[in-house]
């Protein structure tokens, strides 16, 4: 209590700071003799700090890092430590405020592939850290003695910034929070800017575990190595895997089809500190797999659309012959997942399953798989058929432009509207269904993406 009291003129000094902003900065000349290590110590740039509801930050070098300093041309990337108040009933409902002001800060790492990195609003969250790693005790104690005032038994929370399942942030960020139950916190945030593989053939992995991460590499298979499905993937047609076209479920002209498989590298360890997880390895797969489709040959991927989704474990015999999703007495948490494999077998038949996929998955005919799904969301708040609607020409200088190019039609024929803002969304007219299996005991993974155009009636 005394810590707390000592510290609440602490508090008010930085909510008069933020409740009035002086219009101009006001620089103090220093003596020479009052300078230490030649360092003539500026005032943060006001637009550096972090302000919206119930969230007061501003640069201040900490033992955890530099004062923080946003992105600008000398620095492309924000970085460094904040510090101030949050306020909220809880310290979980403090640390999710100051999620909303890192929108534009933090955005997506999409580790090499033509992309866009914007997050949607609802996107980062703040976790409980689990504090597993040394380097994360090391912090959260540094962290302890600045905000209590030096009482290293201080209770502080830590929270890690996280975006949706498999995402990949450009930033790690932590925040450490002290206060009471009056519903404002003390709190230091800290910023780091990751740096993850590019287009490359291999991912540094890292896997949770009791007693800590296990560092892994995982790296592409060439399709050749499984050529029944490398075929189906290039033609879509029956015949390559010996089956007549007219047993297909899904006959469909406007669907492309991607598959592609990962597998651990017994003989690499991975040494990079910025690793990512298996969910966030099938997210990246799944945007390589939507950057090889022709809608995104020259467009970015839409990557804040990718929503990724963990259905479960199957066995062997349910990968091979699984009841219906909408069959008697399924409970509907299994359905997701029977509805996954359903779709699979619709394109990936029984004997190429047991002779080409199922060897590599499950070697012994034992263990389970994680069966994994990904779609693409809505637009939030637009009709994701907004962009196919033709526009209205208004004057006859909408139809005869001065300098007319004959070698595409006007995008009042063709419904495309230049002017919209869900132009640059490639994807908007189709459906992804992708299903991803991840057997982490024999360290294999195959990714199924199925790319299909909307029936415009609907």
């Amino acid at each position: 209590m005394e810590a707390l009291e000592a510290g609440s003129g602490y508090v008010d000094e930085y909510k008069a700071a933020f409740d009035v902003l002086p219009p101009l900065t006001s620089l103090q000349m220093q003596k020479v003799s009052d300078l230490k290590d030649g360092k003539v110590n500026f005032p943060a740039r006001a637009s550096d700090s972090l302000v919206g509801k119930g969230v007061h930050l501003r640069p201040q070098e900490s033992s955890l890092g530099p004062a923080g300093q946003l992105a600008c041309p000398a620095q492309p990337r924000a970085s460094g430590v904040w510090r101030g108040i949050l306020e909220g009933q809880t310290p979980s409902a403090a640390a999710n405020r100051a999620a909303p002001v890192l929108l534009g800060v933090v955005a997506l790492d999409v580790c090499g592939v033509l992309a866009n990195t914007a997050l949607s609003g609802s996107s980062l969250h703040f976790l409980p850290g689990a504090l597993l790693e040394e380097a994360e005790r090391q912090r959260r104690l540094a962290a302890a003695k600045e905000l209590s005032r030096g009482d290293i038994q201080a209770h502080v929370k830590v929270f890690k910034l996280a975006g949706r399942v498999g995402q990949v942030l450009s930033h790690s960020a932590e925040l450490f929070l002290y206060g009471d139950d009056a519903g404002t916190f003390e709190a230091i945030l800290r910023l780091q800017p990751l740096i993850h593989v590019t287009r490359e053939a291999h991912f540094q992995v890292a896997r949770e575990g009791p007693l800590g991460a296990i560092h892994e590499v995982w790296s592409e298979v060439a399709m050749v190595e499984l050529p029944r499905l490398f075929q189906l993937s290039i033609t879509h047609a029956t015949s390559a895997v010996g089956i007549p076209k007219q047993q297909f479920l899904v006959e469909e002209e406007d669907e492309i089809l991607v598959i592609n498989a990962w597998q651990r590298d017994e003989d690499e360890i991975s040494k990079s500190l910025a690793a990512i997880s298996l969910e966030q390895l099938l997210w990246c797969e799944t945007l390589r797999a939507l950057a090889e489709t022709p809608p995104c040959a020259e467009e970015a991927v839409p990557a804040a659309r990718l929503s990724l989704a963990d259905e479960g474990v199957t066995t062997y015999e349910e990968l091979l012959d699984s009841p219906n999703e909408e069959g008697a007495g399924v409970p509907r948490e299994d359905a997701p997942r029977l509805a996954s494999l359903a779709f699979l077998r619709q394109y990936v038949t029984r004997p190429v399953l047991e002779e080409e996929l199922l060897p590599r998955l499950l070697p012994n005919q034992r263990g389970v798989v994680r069966v994994f799904s990904a779609q693409l969301d809505e637009h939030e708040g637009t009709s994701p058929l907004k962009g196919l609607r033709p526009p209205k020409p208004k004057t006859l200088d909408d139809l005869f432009s001065e300098n007319p190019d004959f070698r595409k039609p006007s995008h009042y024929a063709t419904g495309i509207d230049e002017n919209d803002p869900d132009r640059g969304d490639p994807l908007i007219p189709y459906d992804l269904t992708s299903v991803l299996l991840l057997c982490e005991t024999s360290g294999f993974l195959l990714a199924f993406h199925c790319l299909q155009a909307k029936d415009p009636s609907t």
